[in-house]
């Protein structure tokens, strides 16, 4: 399913599922090698917090480093309320 999107709505749903849940804060964790899905996270506001060297083994045994990123949930809606975003579109 590469490509078609289905990670961005998988994101999106998860994200919208969290706010209801109260969730301040999202991660995500990712090979650094996943470039496409560290974009889609980036685009939906996600910041790099760390990057855990030779942290993942792959089933031949090479190690990958472990990319972590975060959105701060609580900081956007604090930001959308602020400008009145939250009014006009809704949460």
């Amino acid at each position: 399913m590469r490509e078609q999107g289905v990670g961005r709505l998988l994101t999106e749903e998860a994200f919208r599922i969290a706010l209801e849940m109260g969730v301040e804060k999202i991660i995500g964790q990712m090979t650094i090698d996943q470039q496409q899905a560290i974009n889609v996270f980036r685009t939906l506001g996600f910041k790099p917090e760390a990057v855990l060297r030779d942290h993942v083994k792959d089933r031949e045994g090479a190690k990958h480093d472990l990319v972590i990123l975060s959105h701060d949930v609580a900081a956007g809606q604090r930001s959308k309320a602020a400008t009145g975003v939250l009014e006009a579109v809704g949460p």
